[in-house]
């Protein structure tokens, strides 16, 4: 399995890409990069696209991709998501009032993309891969994922507070090779965070520790300006495997 990170920021600014991953370069998980980081003919090649909540950070380039993409697919792009993020798709962005719906362009029958509604807990079988949505703690409806194949897999929390069953689901997978989560305001903000249900570095910790395997540790969603404070406060936890992830990393496992 090949992990790309296509962008793992919790704000834009100059190199600091929104949130988005590719899987085995045929399966996004969320599109906050996508056409940043992609080339025209790596867009192309996506055949699924699993979004974790509707903020628009997880999101906001599934229009340009779409446009991009038109012409070049014989076969729909899945988006696969909560009923209700992608009922917010519907409503306030693929609306022909700020992006044509291109889930009916260039028709009905044969659209570029097709929507897919997903069930905390089941499996899903897309690509070789088996993916596993989660419910966790955040604003509107969110999931974190599992993503496996028989040898290896990882997980990533997408945006949450504190939450467990994400870690009930990692502490039984096999082989899990990488545990990606968030870390977004620094302890000097915890009402921020409590208000936004995000993590501060000190609320992480506690975290971690219903993380039973002994595993690699990525952070994700820093905020740009906030992170020459954070990065000594993630320091503190002193856990012995944990990193920041960056954008254009590869994990092959």
């Amino acid at each position: 399995m090949e992990l790309k990170v296509l962008g793992c920021s919790g704000g834009e600014a100059e190199g600091e890409r929104l949130t988005g991953f590719l899987v085995n370069g045929r399966i996004a998980i969320d599109a906050g990069s996508l056409t940043l980081a992609l080339r025209l003919s790596e867009q192309i090649a996506i055949r699924h696209i699993f979004l974790t909540h509707s903020h628009l950070d997880h999101i906001c380039t599934l229009p340009f991709f779409t446009k991009n993409i038109f012409g070049h697919v014989e076969v729909p792009v899945e988006i696969h998501a909560l009923p209700q993020t992608l009922d917010a798709l519907r409503r306030h962005l693929f609306n022909d009032e700020l992006w044509p719906d291109f889930s009916v362009i260039p028709s009905p029958d044969k659209p570029i993309i097709r929507y897919s509604e997903i069930t905390p807990g089941e499996i899903y079988e897309v690509e070789g891969l088996r993916i596993t949505p989660v419910m966790v703690n955040h604003l509107v409806p969110c999931v974190g994922y599992r993503v496996e194949d028989d040898h290896s897999a990882f997980i990533f929390t997408s945006d949450t507070a504190e939450t467990d069953g994400i870690y009930t689901l990692a502490n039984a997978t096999k082989n899990l090779k990488f545990f990606i989560t968030e870390a977004s305001f620094p302890n000097e903000q915890t009402r921020l965070a409590e208000a936004s249900k995000h993590l501060t570095p000190a609320k992480l910790g506690g975290e971690l520790r219903k993380l039973k395997q002994g595993v690699a540790v990525g952070i994700y969603h820093l905020t740009p300006g906030e992170r020459p404070i954070m990065l000594p406060q993630l320091e503190a936890l002193q856990h012995p495997d944990l990193r920041l992830l960056n954008q254009d990393e590869r994990y092959e496992w």
